[in-house]
């Protein structure tokens, strides 16, 4: 860090004290209020029924972009948008089809294509703003912990979906995303990308399209990634499948 960085950063601090909700918006977010971040991330995805262990059914990658804004409230409004795929648990390769080892039926995943928006108060409680899918959801940023200079923050939810159109089914979910940043990459008011790590996992019932023909069951994400400067720094393959399938995303993600 250069001598003017550190002058500018201690700057802000004096004027404005570093706030739990101000370092999630740079941890999670761009350096700069109302900016565009990228987030790359992979992992496993584990399917347990309650009488047995847990069974790792493929694996996940993806990228996502988010945008988190402050409102003249004091609260953030967050944007975010991915595309991903499901992925063969041993080759890597995206999966066209894939057999349910639960059932054996034969089934085509859906992919990763998501588009959220929220709101966070000043407080730092979340809420969902589709209620057309969710039916009810809580969720809260965590307050920070600190040791020498490595800051964590939490990011608690927990969903209710609307029933599935085709089966009825109601899926819920518990989620819990950890990141992980330097302080003085936090607090550094002239840097134009604040480095950032993610740790997430999930607990959920099944999703309709796994088709579990209402069997019990658990299905568990587990995932890791790190923020991005841009999409040329996500794995090469993971960028040409997502260009080819969703052609101009990674360059107008529309957030």
């Amino acid at each position: 860090m250069s001598l003017g960085s550190v002058l500018l950063a201690a700057i802000a601090r004096a004027a404005e004290p570093a706030s739990p909700l101000r370092t999630y918006a740079r941890m999670r977010g761009a350096a700069k209020d109302g900016g565009m971040a990228l987030w790359w991330y992979t992992g496993n995805v584990w399917g347990k029924p309650p009488d047995d262990i847990a069974r790792l059914l493929f694996r996940v990658e993806g990228l996502t972009f988010q945008r988190l804004s402050f409102t003249a409230a004091g609260g953030l409004e967050q944007r975010m948008t991915g595309r991903g795929w499901y992925a063969d648990a041993a080759t890597g390769q995206p999966l066209e089809t894939w057999t349910n080892p639960f059932t054996s039926e034969v089934l085509t995943p859906p992919h990763i294509r998501s588009l959220t928006r929220q709101a966070i108060s000043p407080q730092g409680v979340m809420a969902v703003n589709d209620p057309s899918r969710v039916d009810k959801f809580e969720g809260t940023i965590g307050g920070h912990a600190e040791n020498g200079d490595t800051v964590w923050m939490t990011e608690n939810f927990m969903t209710r979906t609307r029933p599935d159109a085709a089966t009825g089914a109601v899926a819920t979910t518990s989620s819990l995303s950890t990141f992980t940043a330097r302080r003085a990459d936090v607090d550094d008011a002239g840097a134009d990308f604040v480095p950032c790590y993610l740790n997430y996992q999930s607990l959920g019932a099944w999703p309709a399209w796994l088709k579990m023909g209402g069997k019990a069951g658990t299905l568990s994400w587990q995932t890791y990634g790190r923020k991005v400067r841009g999409p040329e720094e996500g794995p090469a393959a993971l960028r040409a499948w997502i260009e080819k399938r969703y052609p101009g995303f990674l360059k107008a993600p529309g957030i």
